[in-house]
């Protein structure tokens, strides 16, 4: 059994692959929780001895990380409790998978290159832009392996809670598409200005990318993909596990 941690700027998500790249099963933990990597195995415990999951089997243990900070408990963790040295997912290990421009910078996220890791196995023909809606929004180009570039943006759930929080009476609100633009109260419009803020932007975006491509197939993946993608006639694919199965990709070509 293959264990891999999807670490976040919001969420650790351990997921769980038998030898055939199925997802057993996953989990959500809170990013900002402080944590040992003894605190760290009891929460694995319990939430695996719940699912009848038995951690003895683990044999190989996969880290994709954003937040920098927790590599050095996890890498503890895997070595103190599972008897193996981690494979963390850099682009030092992944040889022409990934070609970058001679003007890219080497600092592609971890998260990003599992998913341009897993849209190349799905789609390994086409030109894809990939969008992937985290705590940041963020696209990537890739062409015959080539990245040609991406851009970010702040996420949807950083948007709205940058206004909760540096304000000091607007209101959180959830992100939908609003009955009209016309708000009649702060609510509404807040989420109307959330919602065609982003729907707008992504459009922009992606007509800006199409400009230089012969027919890009747009991938969309992350917590508010869905609602996005129903939405925006361009996005072609809703992909929830894109990220998961990119670990074991990785996992199996690179470790």
């Amino acid at each position: 059994m293959i264990l891999a941690f999807d670490i976040g700027n919001t969420h650790i998500v351990p997921v769980f692959f038998d030898e055939y790249g199925n997802i057993i099963e996953s989990f959500r933990i809170p990013t900002n929780l402080i944590m040992t990597e003894d605190t760290l195995f009891g929460i694995l415990k319990s939430l695996t001895e719940y699912k009848n999951i038995n951690l003895n089997e683990v044999h190989k243990v996969i880290i994709s990380s954003v937040v920098p900070h927790l590599n050095e408990i996890f890498a503890y963790l895997s070595q103190k409790y599972f008897n193996v040295a981690p494979v963390v997912v850099t682009l030092n290990k992944i040889k022409d998978e990934i070609i970058l421009m001679p003007d890219t910078e080497r600092g592609l996220g971890a998260d990003r290159i599992i998913d341009i890791l897993q849209a190349k196995v799905l789609f390994p023909d086409k030109e894809l832009i990939i969008i992937d809606f985290g705590t940041a929004t963020t696209f990537d180009v890739i062409k015959d392996s080539v990245y040609l570039g991406g851009c970010i943006l702040p996420g949807i759930e950083l948007s709205i809670d940058a206004l909760f929080k540096n304000t000091a009476k607007l209101p959180k609100v959830y992100f939908q598409e609003p009955s009209t633009v016309f708000g009649k109260n702060t609510i509404n419009q807040i989420n109307a200005g959330i919602y065609y803020s982003n729907i707008g932007g992504i459009k922009e975006i992606l007509s800006q990318y199409k400009k230089g491509l012969q027919a890009p197939f747009v991938i969309a993946t992350g917590g508010q993909g869905k609602n996005i993608s129903e939405v925006i006639e361009d996005i072609d694919v809703y992909l929830p596990d894109l990220s998961m199965n990119g670990l074991y990709t990785f996992a199996k070509k690179f470790s």
